[in-house]
């Protein structure tokens, strides 16, 4: 008997269906795929003489984004555009094509580029320049800018799968928990009902240091800020409840109750100082 080829892929499909219309139908039915990566290694155990486990441990992209590299020189008049094409002929062999993609800044160089680098460097360094986060997805390379978020919009409600209220924090977005749909994206928007966000409460000490012991709220770019103290600030909130996805952890157990997504959102086009941590899980590649 021969041995099977192993896998190296995995799809995960995930959602839930909603109430059926009166012919038993599930017109808002939210199933669909969460995740599409490599296979990096497995484990696989025993518990007990009837209960085994696979554990898989899975990375989207994972190959081009450890192998890809360039090593090119680009001819003077190059712009932004050109190193994206020329980082994505490096990801091609591993099949790492163009996903959502901000529209770059159409500056001339009027001297050449080397480049001779990881392609994740260079795409790094790219989304950087251009103020976008970056990302893989079902194996395609996204960079997104907050102020310019993916054509996707869900509304979250009590109704529509939100478990609790959204929690503001400080400097660090708005975390919210909703059962998994995978039609809220990674770079996309959420609408909440904005009086539902539950706001943090300001310490004593941060009280207490207060600017002159002002403490001030303002409207500005259809955002909510707090100010007049030092530290940590209390995250933007937005006053039409539209929030970027910058982070989605998944928790889901077939034989259990589990189910979430907790997302880390952060106010469309805020303009507030996030915390140096929100900053680097919400533009690190996922």
């Amino acid at each position: 008997m021969s041995k099977s080829k192993p896998c190296t892929r995995i799809r995960v499909i995930a959602g839930y269906k909603g109430n059926p219309d009166q012919f038993g139908n599930y017109p808002d039915e939210n199933i669909g795929l969460i995740f599409n990566g490599d296979i990096r290694f497995s484990i696989a155990g025993q518990d007990n003489i009837t209960d085994s486990w696979i554990r898989l441990q899975c990375l989207d992209s994972w190959e081009g984004h450890m192998k890809a590299a360039v090593s090119t020189t680009i001819a003077a008049g190059w712009t932004f555009n050109d190193v994206f094409r020329v980082a994505m002929n490096s990801y091609a062999p591993y099949g790492i094509t163009a996903g959502e993609v901000t529209t770059f800044p159409d500056t001339v160089f009027p001297r050449a580029k080397t480049l001779h680098a990881s392609t994740n460097e260079i795409i790094n360094d790219l989304a950087r320049q251009c103020d976008a986060h970056w990302w893989y997805e079902d194996n395609k390379v996204h960079i997104v800018k907050e102020s310019k978020p993916i054509d996707n919009l869900v509304v979250l409600n009590a109704d529509t799968g939100l478990i609790g209220r959204p929690q503001q924090t400080m400097g660090a977005g708005v975390n919210v928990r909703c059962l998994i749909n995978p039609n809220i994206k990674l770079g996309g928007l959420i609408r909440l009902d904005q009086g539902s966000v539950y706001r943090t409460a300001l310490t004593t000490e941060q009280i207490a240091n207060s600017q002159g012991g002002a403490i001030t709220q303002t409207e500005s770019g259809g955002n909510i800020y707090v100010n007049g103290i030092t530290g940590a600030q209390p995250a933007a909130i937005n006053t039409d409840g539209d929030y970027f996805v910058g982070s989605i952890d998944y928790t889901g157990d077939t034989r259990g109750q589990n189910w979430y997504m907790d997302l880390l959102c952060l106010a469309k086009n805020a303009n507030a100082l996030d915390s140096q941590s929100t900053i680097a899980l919400v533009t690190q590649p996922q």
